[in-house]
């Protein structure tokens, strides 16, 4: 068996001596380059993040603010959140990571058959990466986790709607429509629409007789339990006035 070959070692004044990577004016590859700005630190709550400056400042002006202007965050390289799921600022801070690429960001495509697809992010899970992106002014990736929430929302309709009585999708599927909702703050306009999207979507994929059966499933997101409850009483008055059955139906979209 032939000898392994070694690595050359590469002395400190070789590094000294290499010029500047042509890279690291590169927003999009600076954060891969090793060099000598120091990562930032973000804590929050008891888990810390080491991240590259530049996908900090490229996607926030929030953060571009912070660490650029001066503030005692900038001189220490660290910056400290209490009231942050750490779980939620990981989902962040990755979505800003894949923001400093080549990769054009596009939405996520609405599912056919959502049943024989296989699990993707919960709606709850999206709200909570948008209430960020919202807090830290990063305009383009908020946008896009807008739409991420409108396709989540539709797949979750269309699941409701083909799931019929089956008891364990029915239930999985009300929880996730309610920890969505619950998360919304609809004192805030965008989220207040997306609230309401969410509710109409619901309302018109859910068994009616499944709601029945299961609602205990949710009875502890009461906001949640009581939008619904309106939104059915509209739809009954409104069956009412035109004389006619009141019955689920199939939405496309949201976009």
């Amino acid at each position: 068996m032939p000898a392994a070959r070694k690595r050359a070692k590469t002395s400190h004044a070789e590094d000294k001596d290499r010029p500047p990577s042509m890279l690291l004016s590169d927003y999009r590859t600076c954060w891969l380059v090793k060099s000598d700005a120091p990562a930032i630190e973000i804590i929050a709550k008891d888990e810390v993040f080491s991240v590259h400056k530049s996908i900090l400042t490229t996607h926030s002006e929030y953060f571009e603010t912070c660490l650029n202007k001066g503030f005692a965050e900038a001189a220490d390289n660290l910056i400290r959140f209490e009231d942050i799921d750490p779980k939620y600022l990981g989902y962040y801070l990755g979505l800003a990571a894949s923001y400093s690429s080549i990769v054009p960001h596009i939405p996520l495509m609405p599912l056919e058959d959502p049943e024989a697809s296989p699990k993707r992010a919960s709606i709850q899970d999206f709200v909570e990466v948008y209430k960020l992106c919202d807090r830290f002014l990063s305009s383009e990736m908020a946008a896009f986790m807008v739409f991420c929430i409108k396709t989540a929302i539709g797949v979750g309709h269309r699941a409701l709607h083909q799931a019929g009585r089956d008891g364990d999708k029915q239930k999985a599927l009300m929880r996730d429509f309610a920890d969505g909702f619950e998360a919304l703050n609809r004192d805030h306009e965008v989220q207040a629409a997306l609230a309401k999207k969410l509710i109409e979507y619901f309302c018109e994929g859910i068994d009616y007789m499944a709601w029945d059966m299961w609602m205990e499933e949710v009875m502890n997101r009461p906001n949640f339990v009581a939008h619904v409850s309106k939104s059915f009483a509209r739809k009954l008055v409104d069956a009412m006035t035109s004389r006619t059955k009141l019955k689920r139906k199939e939405l496309s979209g949201p976009y």
